[in-house]
């Protein structure tokens, strides 16, 4: 690795041209040294996101921008996929549109890929609302070199959740291109950018050399109310992460403990009663060695604490 690698960094937009060139701002006032190729894919349905960016000036010598129109796009995911032909250099990563990065982030995130002979880097994230209720540091972890079982046990709830944004990692580009294309073999989920996001972050962990993460929230991301997120069911997302984290496992040869396979085993027998009652959840399955198990008491648990909140929420009203 040279002391400033070139790094290419992919903005998928679409209507949000106030929101892009302040992500691309943020690359702009970078304190990293290299060349930072800038690539936006947009499939705006007007030119005001081009028009803002070429009317922007941005300063730093080392960004260079690449302004790629899509008119083809009929899917979330298809920019992402236009982005990823782009990047050619050691280093890449994706840059949502509607988040920014603090100034070091490059820096330090290449300061670490260099000392620890890790394959990508994650750093924490601040949490920016419109009500201005904002959250510094939002995940709180102890772990530095990820393990295959802290991947496992974060998002079975058995311990701390660790971050999944694209937005807040960095990655050698041989290794996130691996990870983006193997995650497009599960489209039904991935088309809506759901799970992807996981299994990007995590791939390094059980395919290369490991992710590592930094406890300082050095990327930005924006929670407003035009989320994507918003109008999907939220056991739909929970599903196409579940199912991203089945393919993580069984990429390698990593042996589940007893624990995390009891609870996998549950979610799979939900996920059966899911898609009996849900026609739309079938097409979510991905095939996979578990079996179904279900846990009653845990079920019944589960469905008690549901009507508890409802209960709470209302009277609340």
């Amino acid at each position: 690795m040279t002391d400033n690698p070139e790094i290419t960094v992919v903005i998928p937009t679409l209507n949000r041209p106030v929101r892009t060139v302040r992500a691309i701002s943020s690359l702009n006032d970078q304190t990293y040294n290299g060349i930072i190729n800038c690539v936006i894919i947009d499939s705006s349905n007007d030119t005001k996101t081009e028009d803002t960016i070429k009317d922007t000036n941005f300063t730093n010598s080392n960004l260079k921008i690449n302004y790629l129109r899509n008119n083809h796009s009929v899917r979330p995911i298809d920019n992402w996929i236009l982005g990823a032909k782009e990047i050619n250099t050691e280093y890449g990563k994706f840059l949502c549109d509607d988040d920014w990065l603090e100034k070091e982030y490059l820096d330090k995130c290449i300061k670490i890929l260099k000392n620890e002979n890790t394959d990508s880097v994650i750093s924490n994230i601040n949490i920016i609302r419109d009500n201005k209720s904002n959250i510094q540091n939002y995940y709180k972890y102890s772990i530095s070199n990820v393990k295959k079982g802290n991947v496992v046990d974060s998002f079975l709830g058995l311990n701390n959740i660790l971050p999944v944004t694209p937005s807040a990692s960095l990655t050698k580009s041989k290794v996130l291109l691996e990870s983006f294309y193997e995650s497009l073999k599960h489209i039904e989920c991935t088309e809506n950018l759901f799970g992807f996001d996981f299994f990007m972050s995590y791939y390094p962990v059980f395919n290369s050399n490991g992710t590592y993460l930094i406890k300082e929230g050095l990327a930005n991301s924006h929670a407003g109310n035009d989320s994507m997120t918003l109008n999907v069911k939220k056991g739909k997302i929970s599903y196409c992460y579940f199912f991203a984290l089945i393919n993580l496992i069984e990429s390698t040869n990593y042996k589940v403990s007893n624990n995390q396979e009891k609870i996998i085993s549950h979610r799979l027998a939900t996920f059966n009663l899911k898609k009996l009652f849900e026609k739309e959840y079938k097409s979510l399955e991905l095939d996979n060695s578990f079996i179904s198990k279900l846990d009653i008491s845990k079920l019944l648990k589960s469905q008690i604490q549901k009507y508890y909140l409802k209960m709470y929420y209302s009277l609340k009203k």
